[in-house]
């Protein structure tokens, strides 16, 4: 059975480390990975933060961008386009083939990359450790589930689950709502009160896991 990680990696030689240690605010969010036969790698991210004049200050001295270009820029964050500079980074995406990993999302910050990747199985994830281990990458696991395991995947407990799925079917998320919290409080059987409670908590644990990623 496959399973998802999400780890931490840290390397003077990783894509992108010596611009995210010279610009510690600035935060990195992988959207495309690009890699054909017979092209220079290519790496699609949306980069946000306070101090843009460090980042491009540092990403034009960075050994492991061969290239960049800026794609969109709405002022807050801004689409880059990178170039790999292949001969002078550590093979982790050949790695990730190899094992028949799945990368799935990638935030960089502060000189380390949080990565979240689905292994074919623990084996494959085992392998992969000894990989980092071996070329000196630091490897630190945050977190281990199988994509079977939603409410482990997104950190939410039964009665929060319960919730959310009781919510959508009786119309509360409906604009206008079609439910109030009293009958949420009769169909669940309890207090308004713990109702709203445990829907507040809910929605934060999502946008917490499905969206930031934390």
């Amino acid at each position: 059975m496959s399973v998802i990680a999400e780890f931490t990696l840290h390397a003077p030689t990783l894509v992108l480390t010596p611009t995210l240690e010279a610009a510690p605010g600035m935060t990195v969010e992988l959207d495309q990975q690009i890699v054909a036969a017979g092209y220079t790698p290519l790496l699609i991210v949306w980069v946000s933060g306070d101090d843009f004049a460090s980042f491009d200050v540092a990403i034009q001295a960075d050994e492991t961008i061969a290239s960049h270009a800026i794609i969109e820029d709405l002022d807050s964050r801004k689409l880059y386009r990178l170039e790999i500079a292949y001969d002078d980074i550590l093979p982790v995406y050949p790695a990730y083939r190899k094992l028949g990993a799945i990368p799935m999302a990638g935030q960089g910050k502060a000189g380390d990359w949080q990565r979240r990747i689905r292994f074919p199985d623990r084996d494959a994830l085992a392998e992969f450790q000894q990989f980092c281990a071996e070329e000196g990458i630091e490897f630190s696991l945050k977190r281990l589930y199988t994509p079977s395991d939603e409410q482990m995947a997104f950190q939410l407990t039964e009665p929060q689950l319960e919730a959310l799925v009781a919510a959508y079917e009786i119309g509360y998320f409906n604009v206008p709502r079609d439910a109030t919290l009293k009958d949420m409080s009769s169909k669940l059987d309890i207090s308004k009160q713990s109702v709203s409670e445990r829907l507040r908590r809910a929605q934060s644990r999502l946008v917490s896991s499905a969206i930031l990623g934390e």
